[in-house]
């Protein structure tokens, strides 16, 4: 395949082919240009810091917080400035991938906030607001504390796959898209088009189509992982004791099956107990 091609032309001549053995071998090529993007999944360790004042390392609050004046987290590249329909639909593989399945990586707000404590009580103290060493250090420690808590338990939440069975998936999901994909010419009497494609190339149609292709079937393919049921109208939560995901058929539904069993196992001891407290002979 011409590394130039559009994805328009690429996805007209697979549909124009007029043999299986003609489709295979264009989407083989397809994925090839994916998969070879410069593109890449890139992890960073990054940093919140900030520093404490010259004049303040000599107090004791100013050297716990210049304990915490660096604290590590790990980041993704999570966006391109390239506008090829290679390196956008390799960035939302990555970006799938970072969100479901890599669990060193917690792109989430409330465990930044909690990582961002130090810094954020660095300048609360030197804008006047009072603390001693005492109290910096047990606000801290509470928060990192905190953040590994939720962590640990945005971790259980993932999925397991090594990235090199990730690509498997990927591209059985995309071959399913090439097969469904409608060319834009069978669009045109279609008033949902009318207007939209004036602000987009048709590379971003189907660019578009393909990446949300690949957002509907991992949902579908986290259910399926779970075991839970898929509909429009179900909802969803997580077991608080393993983070599996689980159908919420009421407001009290807090564990999966395999926990359930387990927490009521464990707290059969302390029901018979309470049981035979109350029974008197």
């Amino acid at each position: 395949m011409n590394e130039t091609m559009f994805l328009y032309e690429i996805l007209e001549d697979y549909k124009e082919a007029g043999t299986q053995e003609e489709k295979d071998d264009i989407f083989s090529a397809f994925c090839a240009s994916v998969w070879s993007s410069a593109n890449k999944r890139r992890i960073y360790t990054k940093s919140i810091r900030f520093h404490v004042r010259k004049d303040l390392l000599c107090t004791e609050t100013g050297q716990v917080f210049d304990a915490w004046s660096d604290v590590e987290y790990k980041y993704y590249k999570s966006m391109t400035r390239d506008d090829d329909w290679h390196s956008i639909l390799r960035q939302k593989i990555n970006n799938l991938y970072t969100r479901h399945f890599d669990k060193e990586v917690i792109p989430d707000r409330e465990y930044m906030d909690l990582l961002k404590t130090p810094k954020r009580l660095y300048y609360e103290w030197t804008s006047g607001i009072d603390m001693d060493a005492e109290t910096v250090t047990e606000l801290i420690d509470d928060a990192m504390d905190r953040a590994e808590k939720v962590k640990a338990r945005l971790q259980t939440e993932k999925m397991s796959l090594s990235f090199h069975d990730y690509k498997k998936v990927v591209e059985d999901f995309l071959k399913t898209g090439f097969d469904n994909c409608k060319l834009i010419e069978e669009y045109e009497d279609d008033s949902k088009l009318s207007g939209c494609l004036d602000f987009l190339t048709e590379d971003h149609f189907y660019v578009a189509y393909l990446c949300r292709t690949l957002e509907h079937r991992f949902r579908n393919y986290q259910k399926a992982f779970y075991g839970v049921r898929r509909g429009h109208g179900n909802r969803y939560t997580r077991c608080v004791r393993c983070g599996a995901l689980i159908e919420k058929t009421n407001n009290r539904t807090k564990y999966c099956r395999d926990c359930y069993k387990k927490v009521n196992q464990a707290d059969a001891g302390n029901r018979m107990r309470k049981y035979r407290s109350k029974v008197t002979f």
